[in-house]
């Protein structure tokens, strides 16, 4: 029976970026004099994130099912569709997301954010990656900075009060806290409950900012 559980509404979030709006992201000239390689950044929507980096693309899609309390829909299908392009439609969860990401071609990217509207007051950081190389040594802080107020800037534009996410460890997350990021244990999103959960695990760790 549990199989043919199906949500009982869909949450879905819209916002409508400029092409200007989404170029303004990134300083693509200044990541590349401090790379040391020529740089363009691939820009992916939607359903081309959803299809392509279908594990990336469910992290905010986990959390706002999370968020709004969706138990019994995470409980039957989030792990054994965790890194399916099908787990939206089953969790009853549409986000508009934007993705930008390098064409260096490396193994592992080393420039790339993957962002979603979480919310009607949200945006939700799902990825986000700011190295110099494959060691994975930081870019300047003079850059972080930079792309990181650029990113703030997007959000608030797009109407969101807040820009949050995941951290994937403690050291990332306390990268964030240096770059004016707060851990996030508001209850009223549950992660006062995720948080506590990180604590024990090492990972997945929420933050967020208020713009």
């Amino acid at each position: 029976m549990s199989k043919q559980l199906k949500p009982w509404r869909i949450y879905t979030e819209e916002w409508s970026p400029s092409e200007e709006q989404i170029n303004s992201v990134f300083p693509v000239e200044e990541i590349a004099a401090e790379i040391g390689k020529d740089l363009s950044l691939e820009v992916l929507r939607d359903d081309e994130v959803r299809l392509k980096y279908p594990d990336l693309y469910n992290i905010s899609v986990q959390a706002r099912a999370h968020n709004r309390g969706l138990v019994e829909l995470l409980q039957t299908y989030y792990e054994s569709n965790r890194e399916s392009p099908e787990l939206a439609s089953l969790l009853g969860v549409q986000l508009p997301q934007i993705m930008w990401v390098d064409n260096l071609g490396l193994e592992d990217k080393i420039i790339t954010i993957l962002i979603s509207k979480l919310n009607k007051d949200e945006v939700f950081i799902n990825d986000i990656v700011l190295v110099k190389n494959e060691d994975f040594d930081p870019l300047s802080d003079a850059l972080l900075d930079k792309i990181l107020k650029n990113l703030r800037k997007f959000a608030k534009e797009q109407g969101a009060k807040y820009l949050s996410g995941y951290a994937s460890n403690r050291n990332t997350l306390k990268l964030l806290i240096g770059k004016g990021f707060k851990e996030d244990h508001r209850p009223n999103m549950g992660n006062d409950y995720l948080s506590s959960i990180a604590k024990s695990t090492g990972e997945q760790f929420p933050y967020y900012d208020e713009l």
